[in-house]
């Protein structure tokens, strides 16, 4: 280890400089970092199926909203747009008998496997 005033070289161990005292800097070991192990599988980082970045299964928030208009968005914590969708499919099948709700059905399912893969907005 070299003294950083007065150049001198001192033993690794050492924490004052033999020649002139200097107090030496001790610098801990740097020990190398392993880098993270990938296993791949047919050409492609292998990774759950369930994995997403929102941390839902998005297959899960298709088939609840497969079942109840705006169950996945309640699935994916979007409180608000469940509540849209629930109460605008309900008042579809009064006001348009049944037409709307199936667009709003078919827009729950989407979006709430848009939103758990985390592609969609939460409002």
């Amino acid at each position: 280890m070299f003294c950083s005033k007065c150049g001198a070289d001192n033993a690794e161990a050492a924490r004052f400089c033999a020649k002139c005292g200097q107090a030496l800097a001790l610098v801990p070991p740097v020990e190398p970092v392993a880098p993270p192990v990938q296993t791949v599988r047919s050409g492609t980082a292998a990774t759950s199926a369930n994995a997403s970045p929102t941390g839902k299964t998005p297959w899960v928030a298709v088939l609840l909203s497969f079942f109840i208009s705006g169950l996945g968005q309640l699935y994916n914590n979007d409180w608000k747009k469940g509540a849209v969708m629930f109460v605008g499919a309900v008042l579809g099948v009064i006001f348009t008998g049944g037409i709307a709700t199936l667009a709003i059905w078919i827009w729950g399912m989407v979006d709430g496997y848009l939103v758990a893969s985390g592609k969609g907005k939460v409002w």
